[in-house]
């Protein structure tokens, strides 16, 4: 019970995208519509709840942001986790609302034509709420994944980086130097590009929680892998992986982790969405 108490808080949880921005959406929905039309104003003498306009709207706003999620994620897993620019966010900002308006058309010619007939269909009134509405989503998208964005840029800048106490010293390594961080005897390494290990005295999990889960994976207890450091993936028994990193230590012939089945597909899904 205490278990299914715990995930409901889980999901119940204002800082998830899903339940924040959809109470968002319902707040919205619901005040725009009262002001939309004298009738549904609350201190009109003929008030009317609009029930259906405020339902129309959660529903479009709803596909709407649920479009934007997808294609941003799919943006996320395939460009952004590599390159930040311009072109790109124009990329993802015109094909988000290119599926929105195609979403918009079908409403209109659909939904619309149904329930008011096909006298209802106006060039003007097309364009004029095609216009809106993309103006709208334009603002929306800019507020929903504008700190994402920046979190990811300035993963891969040169303003990422981890920061490391060595004693009385502080090293910064970039990200973009880190190959792989594992964990042996208690004490956590930092295995750079160029071979060298870095001591640290983070635990595997504080390290986990300070760099991008969209760049490196936890592949298990012990490691947390960037696709650049794997060099060869071996299926061994019962349905394990073998996989072998890069660079290679100076003492010792290969660095070599085990996958476990359980997570066996989700690390393939990682690794096959960074090639």
């Amino acid at each position: 019970m205490r278990t299914k108490i715990a995930t409901l808080k889980q999901y119940i949880n204002f800082s998830n995208f899903w339940v924040k921005n959809g109470l968002i959406l319902v707040l919205i929905s619901i005040i725009l519509n009262h002001l939309f039309d004298p009738k549904n104003f609350p201190f009109n003498k003929d008030y009317e709840f609009p029930l259906f306009p405020i339902t129309v709207s959660i529903i479009g706003g709803g596909l709407m942001i649920l479009i934007a999620r997808f294609n941003f994620v799919y943006f996320q897993n395939k460009y952004f986790t590599k390159n930040i620019n311009t072109a790109l966010l124009l990329r993802f900002l015109f094909s988000t609302l290119g599926y929105i308006t195609i979403l918009y058309f079908f409403f209109y010619f659909g939904l619309n034509g149904l329930i008011n007939g096909i006298e209802s269909y106006s060039m003007y009134h097309l364009l004029t709420g095609l216009s809106l509405s993309l103006l709208v989503c334009t603002l929306g998208i800019a507020l929903l994944f504008s700190s994402d964005i920046y979190k990811l840029h300035k993963l891969i800048t040169i303003e990422g980086a981890l920061k490391v106490q060595q004693g009385g010293s502080v090293t910064m390594i970039k990200y973009t130097e880190i190959a792989f961080i594992y964990s042996e005897n208690k004490i956590v390494y930092i295995t750079k590009t160029d071979g060298t290990s870095v001591i640290t005295d983070f635990t595997l999990n504080e390290v986990e929680n300070k760099v991008s889960n969209q760049s490196f994976y936890r592949a298990n207890r012990q490691t947390i892998l960037h696709p650049r450091s794997v060099e060869q993936i071996k299926s061994i028994e019962n349905g394990k992986l073998s996989v072998f990193l890069k660079p290679t230590l100076s003492n010792q012939k290969a660095f070599q982790i085990t996958i476990s089945r359980y997570k066996k597909q989700e690390f393939m899904n990682w690794f096959k969405s960074k090639l």
